[in-house]
């Protein structure tokens, strides 16, 4: 805030620091604290008639449109911040919820940080696709934007919904917050040219009026940090949650806290099955009662409860500890050695689609055919390296058989050479009548064995050897 107001008046861009060293300066005159989780715009929009009126508006259109609580969902977002890695970097992955008033959730849709469409294969190699269902995209911040939206709004939501509304032909019942991708003209749009009526919460009141709020993404939060506990123990903290890890610890969360009576909760403490306003506007008027009557008991409670933390957390019984250690090491080594692994686009094995910067949503079934043509070019290439491998062999193996024959060619053309040598006679192959017998000349004999010519007593012309 400090940084913002800063460049507003001097029309210029600090750094990130300048706001930490402008208060450090000014301590006698600024202090700095930390909020807790609710927002004090939400403390102020806790206001009976904003609550009143919407709760008339939800009643009158369902009255009207005669929709059944099987057609009325509340749609909802929750980020994930993946831990950091070794080189200290993060990623969001956005978690889209949607449930039901016949107790039911729609599938889990998931998008990753990454360029658009870029799925990963080694994101999901624990995804099941036969007995999971989910769905998978990317954007550049992990975030929902107006095409993601349209496309879950498409892909999902009317795609598991359509049947229990007859087809189409019943209204629909989409409650959701303000945000802009749920909020916007094409979105809204579409809903009205397929009977999807689009409810939005008054501003900052989802922790009262939101199902999900209240009853489902606080049960997701505790589930999935009990999942990710579970990992760094199995891991010794060596290493970082990934995308890669992230499905199945998801997963698992979202099993245990997305149940019946959890959705079932979200409703009707937040006044909608059954339709009761009057169990969320006697909380806001009871608020400032509740609220005096806690005073300062939280800080006296907290005060109490530290020491016992402390302690508790000194009783850490050191031989459990080793005990779990190996298991622990080699946990980390196969997850190191998977996290290595260079992962692929599933949208290269997926040609529906030909703009790479379109969204790219992967549902279970395309997701089981991105594998089924991805194993289909492995084998492919494994085919082409073992046909090259064979030719290389062949060629390898024609070329000794080459070198082999033309050795023996050589081997005999000197077998021959030597035996054709053998039969001459160096005392009488240079003779005259020997040379005039065998038909050879002087300088034949002086060649083969490289010799001086000599005339002995008899007259007779010898070659003698060096």
């Amino acid at each position: 805030m400090i940084k913002s107001f800063a460049q507003d008046i001097a029309k210029i861009e600090v750094g990130k620091d300048w706001p930490y060293s402008f208060v450090r300066r000014n301590s006698d005159e600024l202090g700095c604290t930390w909020f807790d989780g609710f927002d004090i715009a939400r403390k102020r929009a806790d206001n009976a008639s904003r609550y009143r009126a919407y709760y008339e508006l939800i009643g009158e259109k369902i009255e009207k449109y005669d929709i059944l609580p099987c057609n009325t969902y509340n749609v909802d977002e929750k980020g994930f911040l993946s831990a950091s890695s070794i080189d200290g970097n993060r990623s969001w992955i956005t978690f889209l919820a949607c449930v039901c008033q016949d107790l039911t959730a729609l599938p889990p849709f998931l998008i990753y940080q990454g360029k658009p469409g870029q799925v990963q294969d080694s994101w999901l190699t624990e995804f099941d696709p036969e007995h999971q269902a989910a769905f998978f995209t990317t954007s550049e911040t992990g975030w929902t934007n107006h095409e993601l939206g349209k496309e879950w709004l498409i892909g999902v939501f009317d795609r598991f919904t359509k049947e229990k509304a007859r087809n189409g032909r019943d209204y629909r019942l989409l409650i959701t917050d303000g945000h802009s991708s749920h909020v916007n003209m094409d979105f809204l749009e579409w809903c009205d040219q397929h009977r999807i009526i689009v409810a939005v919460f008054p501003p900052h009141s989802t922790h009262r009026l939101q199902p999900l709020d209240v009853s489902l993404f606080g049960p997701l939060s505790t589930a999935y940090t009990n999942q990710l506990i579970q990992w760094t123990a199995k891991t010794q903290g060596l290493i970082g949650l990934s995308k890669r890890e992230f499905w199945s610890l998801f997963w698992n969360a979202f099993g245990s806290s997305f149940s019946a009576e959890n959705i079932a909760s979200g409703w009707k403490r937040t006044g909608l099955l059954p339709f009761d306003p009057e169990v969320v506007l006697s909380q806001i008027a009871e608020k400032t009662e509740d609220e005096s009557e806690s005073g300062d008991s939280s800080v006296d409670s907290l005060a109490l409860q530290q020491p016992t933390a402390r302690d508790l957390r000194r009783l850490v019984d050191k031989n459990e500890l080793l005990r779990y250690e190996n298991q622990g090491l080699r946990e980390t080594i196969f997850h190191e050695k998977q996290r290595r692994m260079r992962g692929k686009a599933l949208k290269d094995y997926l040609f529906d689609r030909v703009d790479p910067n379109s969204a790219q949503v992967f549902s279970p079934a395309k997701v089981a055919q991105a594998r089924l043509k991805k194993a289909a070019m492995e084998t492919q290439k494994q085919e082409e390296a073992l046909e090259k491998e064979r030719q290389r062999r062949q060629a390898k193996e024609a070329r000794q058989q080459e070198r082999e024959k033309n050795r023996q060619i050589r081997k005999e053309l000197k077998r021959k050479n030597q035996k054709k040598c053998r039969k001459w006679d160096p005392d009488l192959c240079c003779s005259t009548d020997s040379r005039e017998e065998s038909g050879r000349s002087r300088r034949d004999c002086r060649r083969h064995f490289g010799s001086t010519r000599t005339d002995d007593s008899s007259g007779t012309l010898k070659i003698a050897k060096h």
